[in-house]
């Protein structure tokens, strides 16, 4: 090809939309198109949660939280970041505070130590108050939150609904908590860290992550609970090993090749058993009825027969699987290794604060001071806070409405749609709504903490219809606002 031609405008025409096509598909699929929309987001929640201070201050409106009216970084480090200052400063109490007639006050042993010690750490290292370092770790994980979920999906949706679920996780109505002092945004990037490193088998970085996970928030406990389903979906999807699969046909091949020449050197030779039945020889009535009444003991009917066999290969089944013969042993216990230490460290805070305030129930009272308000101090019973709460304040009304969420939760996760997300996926979600509904009791905070169930934006009954991505897109930046005077200026989120 001559120099000319090369240089020519029409070969450059011709090269030009390949390359900018190729460059277009490699930035829509990268990190780099995530963090684009994290930062869009962050600037979007910054400037609504300056709006609302700023417009609070003029209109003169009281701010609950003590001092949050001082500057928009006290406002953003308020409610929740209140109580990580004190931990970060001063650590936990040795002694539960009590009212006059001895009930335990809200404290800070309800909130977990991770976030606050980080912010510590970077406290210590740069000199940055709290007020600056709080925000900003939690907008730094926020972008680490967002590429993983975008990774977590892209291999199951595509590219296109990957990045659809993380405009909607990121212009969520309560999206605006990654932008403030709160520990959100480090416990999603746990989760959804863990359930990518499922996805892809790396098991000791799922304990990792739901290690970890158990002391910044509640609720890790549907890590390990994922896990558990994960092992299980294994055993049933490897049941049968390639070599055990091609021993298998080998040997029925090979029994079949037999049985044909068999036959076939009976028949050749025109001669057979003098005890076979000639095909001429007319058989007794009363013959079927003997061979049905000797079976009973002699020739097991069918269905007992296929019942034995199924027994015996699921008995087969589950020995050759627990030994090894159909996950290797190594990474069977590393699974569960994995599951029971995400589990113990699931279950580990309310140990601690046992031993240092010397009260066995000081996490469950702590927890249940915040109940006062809505349905006094009852005794906590797991799943029926929900039924508690919608009882007392809609009476039989709010009992069939909980029950309607919980069958409505149901459909959604067990769609066909949903489905494609992975069984990873579906079983942590179904397993953190489940936690939700077992010990927590709802109020505003509950929007907020329904955010590790954002996997389920990236459900093609969603991200692949341009007219619901887009309306859900709208309304969740629309809405984000009123979320933040309702549910930040006036009351916890």
């Amino acid at each position: 090809m001559s120099r000319e031609t090369i240089a020519s405008p029409s070969a450059a025409r011709l090269r030009r939309p390949g390359f900018s096509i190729g460059l277009a598909d490699r930035f829509s699929g990268s990190w780099r198109s995530v963090l684009v929309v994290y930062l869009a987001s962050r600037l979007f929640s910054t400037s609504v949660l300056f709006a609302v201070y700023e417009v609070a201050k003029l209109a003169g409106a009281t701010f609950i939280t003590p001092g949050s009216d001082r500057s928009f970084l006290d406002f953003t480090s308020s409610w929740d970041a209140d109580r990580y200052r004190t931990i970060a400063l001063h650590g936990y109490p040795s002694t539960l505070p009590t009212d006059a007639t001895g009930e335990v006050l809200p404290n800070e042993w309800a909130f977990l130590p991770v976030f606050p010690y980080l912010c510590h750490l970077l406290m210590v290292a740069t000199g940055m108050d709290f007020v600056v370092a709080a925000p900003l770790l939690a907008t730094v994980f926020g972008a680490a939150a967002a590429v993983v979920l975008h990774r977590l999906l892209v291999t199951k949706v595509g590219r296109t609904g990957a990045l659809w679920a993380v405009l909607l996780f990121c212009f969520g109505p309560m999206a605006f908590v990654m932008s403030v002092g709160y520990a959100e945004s480090l416990f999603l990037l746990l989760m959804f860290g863990g359930l990518l490193a499922m996805q892809r088998r790396n098991y000791p970085l799922v304990a990792a992550a739901g290690i970890v996970a158990s002391f910044v928030r509640p609720g890790a406990l549907a890590l390990a609970l994922a896990l558990g389903i994960h092992l299980i979906v294994r055993w049933h999807t490897e049941r049968e090993r390639p070599e055990a699969r091609t021993a298998a046909a080998s040997a029925a091949a090979a029994s079949t090749t037999s049985s044909a020449s068999t036959s076939t050197s009976i028949t050749g030779h025109g001669t057979a058993s003098a005890d076979a039945p000639s095909a001429s020889t007319p058989r007794s009535p009363g013959d079927a009825g003997t061979r049905r009444i000797a079976g009973i003991g002699s020739a097991p009917p069918a269905l007992v027969l296929a019942a034995r066999a199924s027994a015996r290969r699921a008995w087969a089944g589950l020995r050759e699987f627990v030994v090894g013969g159909r996950m290797p042993k190594r990474e069977l216990t590393t699974i569960v290794v994995a599951g029971l230490s995400m589990a113990a460290a699931g279950l580990a805070w309310p140990v601690v604060a046992h031993v240092v305030t010397g009260q066995s129930d000081a996490y469950l009272e702590t927890e249940m001071a915040w109940w006062v308000d809505y349905v006094g101090r009852p005794a906590f019973v797991p799943l029926t806070p929900w039924f508690l709460l919608a009882g007392r304040w809609l009476g039989i009304g709010g009992i069939v409405l909980v029950l309607a969420i919980i069958a409505s939760f149901t459909f959604w996760v067990t769609r066909r749609s949903t489905l494609r997300l992975g069984h990873e996926v579906v079983a942590f979600t179904a397993g953190f709504f489940a936690y939700l509904v077992a010990v927590f009791l709802p109020q505003q905070s509950l929007f907020r903490l329904l955010m590790p169930l954002s996997p389920l934006l990236g459900t093609p009954a969603i991200s692949s219809r341009p007219w619901v991505r887009r309306t859900m897109l709208l309304g969740g930046a629309t809405l984000q606002p009123a979320a933040v005077v309702f549910v930040f200026l006036f009351t916890a989120p």
